[in-house]
């Protein structure tokens, strides 16, 4: 009997030292958790503002080719794969796909001479002005 007491006392302890270590290593998970929320927000802030300025030079040679009318397919693939390249954060994910879009269908108005493409197009790019005022200063 007092060998069976000190099995379960060993026992005891053990499955105690076990769930203090858990207690201890999930607290550092948490503040590990923590400090990668925190350098992921950090990231983003450095994306947007590295993602910002690209974004406006493309937008900017895109409309200084549709103004002078001087695009070809050439220059809108150039301007398509410029951005494509770009990292996107999350805030402009929809700013960069309808830009996409629009580049698109002017690639479609130059290969296939649909006028409708080209008003889709210009329509979305207005509709990004609108939406994404700091494109136009």
């Amino acid at each position: 009997m007092l060998k069976k007491q000190k099995i379960l006392i060993f026992l005891l302890l053990i499955i105690f030292l076990l769930i203090l270590y858990l207690i201890f290593t999930s607290e550092s998970v948490k503040q590990t958790n923590s400090l990668n929320q925190w350098i992921k927000q950090d990231s983003s802030v450095l994306l947007e503002a590295d993602y910002k300025p690209k974004a406006k030079e493309i937008f900017t040679a895109y409309q200084s080719l549709t103004e002078n009318n001087s695009f070809t397919n050439k220059n809108i693939m150039e301007l398509k794969n410029k951005l494509l390249d770009l990292k996107v954060p999350v805030k402009f994910k929809e700013l960069h796909i309808q830009f996409v879009l629009a580049l698109i269908k002017m690639e479609n108005y130059l290969s296939q001479k649909d006028e409708q493409e080209k008003s889709d197009s210009s329509q979305a790019i207005n509709q990004l002005k609108v939406d994404y005022n700091w494109l136009n200063n």
